[in-house]
């Protein structure tokens, strides 16, 4: 075979991308026939320990793409793989591979760099699992952990997406301890800091104004705290300054954002913006409120398509809200729902009073007073966590919230 190098001419190992050293020849069987299989060019195979990996190694010009050591037999592993290292180029994707099935072992190869530890007997379908060659990568064996972003929208103005956004982040800071950063989108000026009696910084203009600086530390000096969970980043730039928003900076925000806070909460004020657009292509999750008039049902049906149109295909609810006590004129909910062809997650009453003395006043809604538009905030909460409350008799539950 001259592309499949599983001899030992002179020169193969100079050109060879997928290595691989084992102790026993059932082992080394299964990695041939995983290499015909994927049908892989300058693969070598052979039998040997770690010290005869080592002596290979430091004879290529290059090392390999992806490197299989088999640990049996080696006392002391961790130290052998720092032998191993000092021939090997950083890039090489190491995975080990070994008759012990170790937790601690497993952990301790982790930290030193090692992508993968395999346990025998080996099978063609566990490796094909583990290397991706189309893609030539390790697949991980964990994803490092990051917060979601979740976006909530209306279909027009004044349809309670502050209200409800807000006490959705402060919900999740105080009751169930969660670390939220509530980003406020309208850099003109959003009702959220004054719903939690606080001066914006223009933190988040800050923020996009210096992308190419950023870093966790710059980040964190630009949030202001409400409590020792939720995090406010905003702006109020004076009207007619030029919006500083330069485009993929939200992104770069989000990433950073997410490295620290189990959600964040961005509060989309107007959905043509090209903050709002950039908002969407990274959120996991979007929350739509709507009201049930004819031109909210007809934008809500425009902004469905808007925003689930998009490579990242965010899971998207719609909340809907009714912001006055009359009803003559309204869309019914069910014609609401033919006419987007999905189902309203939850929808709220009008709420005449408690809700907006509580924002005036920069409080949380008493539970006393509210006690029904809370356990309304509860349920959404509980919806975006995936904690889900009991269910009650009535399908869709009904309660107060009034407009921002």
């Amino acid at each position: 075979m001259s592309t499949l190098n599983f001899a030992k001419p002179k020169n193969a190992a100079r050109a060879a991308e997928f290595v691989a050293f084992v102790t026993d020849k059932e082992t080394e069987q299964v990695l041939k026939s995983y290499v015909l299989e994927q049908a892989m060019p300058h693969a070598y195979v052979a039998t040997g320990n770690i010290d005869d990996a080592i002596a290979y190694l430091g004879k290529m010009d290059r090392s390999p793409q992806f490197l299989l050591i088999d640990l049996h037999g080696s006392v002391m592993p961790l130290s052998d793989l720092g032998r191993l290292a000092e021939v090997c180029e950083p890039s090489v994707q190491v995975i080990g591979i070994g008759d012990r099935n170790d937790v601690g072992l497993f952990r301790s190869l982790l930290k030193i760099g090692v992508r993968d530890y395999l346990v025998k007997p080996l099978t063609v379908e566990l490796i094909k699992r583990t290397v991706n060659v189309s893609e030539g990568s390790v697949n991980q064996v964990m994803l490092a952990r990051a917060g979601k972003t979740i976006a909530f929208a209306g279909t027009r103005g004044g349809v309670g997406v502050t209200t409800l956004a807000l006490n959705v982040a402060r919900h999740l800071a105080e009751d169930t301890h969660r670390r939220i950063a509530y980003v406020d989108l309208n850099l003109y000026g959003g009702s959220a800091n004054s719903m939690l009696a606080m001066q914006s910084n223009n933190g988040l203009a800050d923020v996009l104004q210096n992308v190419h600086r950023l870093d966790p530390q710059y980040v964190e000096r630009t949030l202001v705290a409400k409590g020792s969970r939720l995090y406010m980043l905003s702006a109020e730039l004076d009207y007619g300054i030029a919006n500083p928003y330069e485009k993929g900076g939200l992104a770069r925000v989000l990433a950073l954002l997410c490295d620290s806070f189990h959600y964040v909460i961005l509060d989309v004020a107007n959905s043509a913006d090209p903050l709002a657009n950039e908002a969407f292509d990274h959120a996991s999750r979007v929350y739509l409120v709507a009201d049930r008039s004819v031109h909210s049902t007809r934008e809500a049906v425009r902004k469905l398509r808007f925003i689930e149109d998009r490579d990242n295909n965010p899971a998207t609810s719609l909340l809907l809200n009714n912001v006055s006590i009359s009803s003559a004129g309204k869309v019914e909910q069910a014609d609401f729902a033919a006419a987007l062809t999905r189902n309203v997650l939850y929808e709220v009453l009008y709420e005449p009073k408690a809700v907006s003395l509580a924002e005036n006043l920069g409080e949380a809604p008493s539970a006393k007073t509210v006690s029904g538009f809370n356990q309304m905030i509860k349920r959404i909460a509980s919806d975006l966590t995936g904690q889900r409350m009991p269910e009650e008799a009535n399908v869709l539950s009904k309660f107060r919230l009034r407009k921002r």
